[in-house]
């Protein structure tokens, strides 16, 4: 008998290609964000009685960083750190398995007494301390802290960097593309390193994760694309640019201030059975599905 799976925020580019990955494997029940509140224990208890899921597939999440610093604060600690817990406390009490997707945002992003050069080929484990700098990354960790308190079965799945799903999606992927459509030259940081993730690639991993979910209850995962070192956005601009005529010039954070402060280094080490191909094969893969 197939899994039933009930995705929140089904309308986010993950969620569009678990279901077009994926979804010939499971019972996938859809549910938007004016289809179940997760900020309200209640409509989470009601929905998740009457659909009965084996697997609530959480990928809700405030993403607006910068917003998430003033006038965003309070909807990004109500859908990244109460909304999760809502969902860990109803699960549990229903004996339902989940798994909610989390930030390289949690961690700091510095490392001492190494060179930037050098940390590209270092990451962060799951056992790392988490220091996040942004009260993005601040909601999520938080989150992270009550789901474990609440739900000893919790799967929490960090990921990085996300493009997928269609040009419609807003993402660095398709950010770039439209650039190339209308400049002849883009500056683009080169001092923030981490490892960018493909959501087909991610939906896969997490795909392996249902089938097995007994042998990776209680565990935080990282799940980003693989690769030899860490990258910068520089790095990632590049690769998407090699049908390109473009120039593509490196430059300093500080040539795009931010409301919020961004991790420096946010690599992310699998240290997982479960595996994603290299970064630059998932790149390529989509850049030439948007062009079929």
């Amino acid at each position: 008998m197939m899994k039933k799976i009930l995705l929140t925020w089904a309308n986010w580019m993950l969620a569009y290609d678990f279901q077009k990955f994926c979804g010939q494997d499971f019972e996938i029940v859809w549910m938007d964000v004016d289809q179940l509140d997760i900020t309200s224990l209640e409509a989470v208890k009601n929905v998740l009685i009457e659909v009965k899921p084996d697997v609530v597939l959480n990928l809700a999440a405030y993403t607006n960083v910068d917003e998430a610093e003033d006038s965003g604060r309070l909807l990004n600690y109500q859908v990244n750190t109460l909304g999760v817990y809502n969902l860990a406390k109803i699960t549990t009490e229903l004996g339902i398995d989940l798994i909610s997707i989390s930030s390289d945002y949690v961690f700091s992003g510095e490392f001492q007494r190494i060179s930037s050069e050098n940390t590209r080929e270092f990451g962060r484990s799951v056992d790392d301390a988490c220091n996040p700098v942004n009260a993005y990354g601040m909601a999520k960790i938080l989150g992270e802290q009550l789901w474990k308190a609440e739900n000893k079965n919790l799967i929490i799945v960090r990921t990085s960097w996300l493009y997928g799903g269609w040009p419609q999606f807003k993402n660095f992927v398709n950010t770039m593309l439209k650039l190339f459509e209308t400049k002849d030259e883009i500056k683009v940081v080169n001092d923030q390193f981490g490892l960018p993730t493909y959501t087909k690639d991610l939906s896969l991993a997490l795909q392996a994760v249902i089938e097995r979910i007994e042998d990776f209850r209680g565990q935080i995962l990282h799940f980003s694309n693989g690769g030899d070192r860490a990258i910068n956005w520089f790095d990632f601009a590049k690769e998407i640019n090699k049908l390109s005529t473009v120039k593509i010039l490196p430059c300093g954070s500080d040539e795009f201030p931010t409301k919020a402060k961004r991790p420096k280094f946010s690599r992310l080490l699998n240290e997982s059975e479960i595996q994603l191909r290299d970064w630059r094969e998932g790149v390529e893969e989509y850049v030439k599905s948007l062009e079929e």
